[in-house]
């Protein structure tokens, strides 16, 4: 997933190379955590603005400016799907630490002095049971993993939740998170692998104009 050590991490991460993006007026933020873009693509579908993911040797995700337009008392609902999975990846090795598909949580804003908190949801190719905690294999103090699904399940169907982001922060870290939600956003990588993946998101719990 990490390419860049974490200190050029956290600065790049919507400080540098952050940029707005429109989209179908919805103002979303692309971050680059590696060489190259993901490809992400937008539709209308039964009236739901979709995200779609096309991995390219690449490592981006796509942020909301606003992550409390995303949640009800802190409950963040969602749905995925994910119809290419790299086979040989895994989220617990730096050289394999590729995401099918992965909401990421940021708490606290990055900067020169501060290394803010990330907790991710993961659907990705692990023997791990569905609810296991991964430390990042290149950020184990910032950046942790909550497995959602693993290689068992189901390819090329959508995948519905809502967690309670404040409850799942302290399963991953021990501990409530001491800085404030900086913002939420999806995230799909092939980088390490550079083998196909395909995702698609819908984010059911943010206010997106699309959506109503």
């Amino acid at each position: 997933m990490f390419k860049v050590s974490l200190s050029t991490l956290l600065l790049t991460l919507l400080m540098i190379l952050a940029s707005k993006i429109n989209a179908q007026e919805n103002e979303l933020m692309s971050v680059t955590f590696g060489e190259s873009d993901t490809k992400y693509s937008f539709r209308n579908q039964d009236q739901k603005f979709i995200i779609d993911a096309k991995g390219q040797d690449s490592a981006s995700g796509l942020f909301v400016p606003d992550p409390n337009m995303c949640l009800d008392n802190n409950q963040l609902a969602w749905s995925w799907r994910v119809d290419q999975i790299q086979p040989t990846a895994d989220i617990t090795m730096e050289e394999k630490e590729d995401f099918a598909a992965a909401l990421i949580i940021l708490f606290g804003k990055p900067g020169l002095f501060s290394k803010p908190k990330g907790l991710i949801y993961a659907f990705a190719n692990t023997d791990l049971p569905e609810g296991s905690v991964v430390n990042s294999p290149r950020a184990p103090d910032n950046f942790r993993s909550i497995v959602l699904e693993n290689e068992n399940s189901p390819l090329m169907n959508w995948l519905q939740y809502e967690r309670n982001i404040i409850k799942d922060y302290e399963l991953a870290y021990g501990h409530p998170p001491d800085k404030k939600l900086y913002t939420i956003g999806v995230f799909t990588d092939n980088d390490q692998t550079q083998e196909p993946v395909k995702a698609s998101y819908y984010l059911q719990s943010c206010s997106f104009p699309t959506q109503k």
